[in-house]
């Protein structure tokens, strides 16, 4: 007779009554659970699978409760976390995941109290750990009894340069803190760099590490000598490493060195775990898992599954979307190759998303301009610097959410250098499933304080395509902005088209005028054409520099009763501010007040900042 165990597990406690033999079992029904849920919702899938046990072996290791004195587990990213989530009360909700009121694809902390980080993005969790370590020492001591502070980090991660900047501060430290790091050999594109290298050369030593594990149990269970055994050689073999220069990178920065270790194999896990826990001050816990275990087709395509859309459990084939059409990262990655095979200057760079950012066949295509400089933005964006100081065009390509972290370079070694880099930001806007860490919400708030630049919003193909290319030749920073999402053309005849905007008038009297760019503009015309309001629609697509004189011959003598700006980002430093500035007419900006907007489907998510349709009805009528 099967059993099930996940519907009586409530909290980590519940897994500790149950024996080694039980584990297996409920690390396939844990695979299964999350196969089945995503397959219907999508989400991070063959991280997930390959981290089951190792999640397992965390949670029987540690104590992880809801109250204080408890050891913490910080995921970093938060995309690893789908065996944490049904180990600590959400199995029930499970199937919601990335759904509508549903639990969140990353850690957060207002969804439960063992999540102790809302995550999302790469690179933080040594530093947040270190900060969690040091408030236990101050509070706890540092003793066997003292709270463990433990962050689990993808090989991908360890490529960010806060790592190290963390891994630096911690040496010499006494603090009761393990860093898990899960080396799957991927990152979300392939990992690339020295340091996946030195990965790959030290996982070799795992047979060496086996040895090791097993001469010290031996030598525990001798009775009265076993442990004075263990500790002597412990020292000689740290002896003989220091005069022979056999040292990990790890250990050289004055860290304590673990591994690597079979992440998969859940009993040499708790072991592992319980030797690094028997140490004294920060650990290195190195273990090699298996991206999409258990689950065939992940384990053939991981890069396929890093990020699934839902899929046929049967084969891993996507399930049909009902929305078609071609979309704005396909237009860009076709239009970049054309403009680079006229022009061996044009190269491209991306922070390990080379298919997310439409980069695959840029990379095929002229791989010695083609640079994944892995998790890594910043440095990415000072590289960009680099090559247009030596003459090259850099076409630097990520994620909006993930622009937040490249502020300075673009301002120091960017911008201060007049380098002509273009910056093309995808996912822009609102982004359905994957929640508030990843909403591009922040780009242009974030970046209009940088004098000088150029920004492009297009809300066609046509238009990407002709700002890509006026990009690509321009002078100085450009950027490029777009949404995730199928690309709309406009069925409307408007009254005047030039590079800068799109005019129509709908209506005579009292009328408003109306601005907006990008991806919302299409809803924009289609609230104001259906509802008959008299407007005047202006659609921009370059939104930095302002074409401020225009606007204001414009509002000359035309009757406006009001100015309304409508647009997809935060309304604090937003462009709708930027145009209220140079208007001579009361200003009324339709944007996201509150931009910590949780995950959902697009229409949810415009409901609930307020520019679904039927809400952007209703303000129009208002003002009238």
């Amino acid at each position: 007779m099967n059993t099930s165990y996940l519907p009586n597990i409530h909290s980590p406690a519940d897994l500790k009554p149950l024996s080694d033999r039980e584990i297996p079992a409920l690390a396939a029904e844990i695979r299964q659970e999350i196969i089945a849920a995503l397959s219907e919702n999508g989400g991070h899938l063959a991280s997930n699978l390959g981290m089951v046990e190792a999640t397992l072996a965390l949670h029987r290791t540690f104590s992880c409760t809801a109250e204080e004195r408890s050891d913490t587990i910080i995921f970093d990213v938060g995309h690893q976390c789908y065996t944490h989530k049904l180990l600590t009360g959400r199995f029930e909700r499970f199937r919601t995941i990335r759904k509508d009121g549903g639990i969140s694809g990353f850690t957060n902390r207002k969804e439960s109290p063992y999540d102790a980080m809302t995550c999302g993005h790469s690179g933080s969790s040594v530093s947040a750990a270190m900060g969690v370590a040091e408030a236990n020492r101050l509070q706890y001591g540092t003793g066997k009894d003292a709270p463990w502070t433990i962050a689990v980090v993808g090989d991908g991660s360890f490529t960010n340069g806060m790592i190290f900047e963390a891994l630096n501060s911690l040496a010499g430290r006494q603090l009761n803190l393990i860093i898990l790091l899960n080396d799957n050999e991927m990152s979300i594109s392939k990992n690339v760099g020295g340091l996946s290298k030195y990965l790959a050369y030290i996982r070799t030593s795992e047979s060496y590490f086996t040895f090791k594990l097993v001469l010290k149990r031996l030598f525990s269970a001798i009775p009265l000598v076993g442990n004075g055994l263990v500790r002597t050689a412990r020292a000689v073999r740290d002896f003989l490493k220091r005069v022979t220069n056999s040292e990990s990178f790890f250990e050289n920065l004055g860290l304590k060195y673990i591994g690597p270790a079979d992440g998969n194999d859940y009993r040499r896990m708790v072991h592992v775990l319980e030797e690094a826990r028997s140490r004294s001050g920060p650990v290195i816990v190195h273990m090699k898992t298996k991206k999409g275990m258990g689950y065939t087709p992940a384990e053939e395509h991981p890069e396929r599954f890093h990020s699934a859309a839902p899929f046929d459990t049967a084969d891993g084939t996507p399930l049909k979307k009902s929305k078609s059409g071609t979309t704005f990262t396909k237009i860009f990655s076709e239009e970049l190759c054309s403009l680079a095979a006229g022009n061996d200057r044009i190269c491209a760079i991306t922070a390990a998303m080379t298919d997310g950012c439409g980069l695959a066949e840029f990379s095929d295509r002229f791989p010695a301009r083609f640079f994944d400089v892995g998790i890594a933005e910043e440095h990415a964006a000072a590289l960009a610097g680099g090559l247009a100081m030596a003459d090259m065009i850099p076409v630097y390509v990520l994620y909006s959410t993930f622009a937040q972290r490249i502020y300075d370079q673009l301002w120091h070694d960017v911008r201060l250098q007049n380098a002509h880099v273009v910056l093309v930001l995808s996912h822009c806007g609102f982004v359905p499933g994957d929640g508030v860490t990843h909403q591009g919400l922040y780009d242009v708030a974030l970046f209009r304080s940088i004098p000088g630049i150029t920004v492009y919003s297009p809300s066609t193909a046509d238009d990407l395509r002709r700002d890509l290319d006026r990009a690509v030749h321009g002078q100085g920073l450009c950027i490029v902005r777009y949404p995730k999402d199928t690309v709309r053309e406009w069925q409307t005849p408007f009254t005047e088209k030039n590079d800068i905007y799109k005019r129509l008038r709908i209506g005579t009297a009292d009328r408003l005028l109306v601005l907006t760019c990008g991806r919302i503009a299409h809803d924009t015309a289609a609230v104001l054409t259906e509802e008959n309001i008299p407007a005047e629609l202006i659609v921009l697509d370059r939104i930095l520099p302002l074409p401020a004189e225009k606007l204001r011959e414009m509002t000359e003598n035309a009757g406006f009763t009001a100015a309304v700006v409508v647009e997809e980002g935060v309304t604090s430093g937003g462009i709708g501010e930027a145009i209220a500035a140079v208007l001579p007419l009361k200003t009324h900006i339709f944007a996201v007040d509150d931009p910590l907007i949780p995950h959902g489907s697009l229409d949810s998510i415009q409901k609930n900042a307020g520019l679904d349709r039927e809400t952007l009805a209703a303000k129009f009528r208002a003002i009238l």
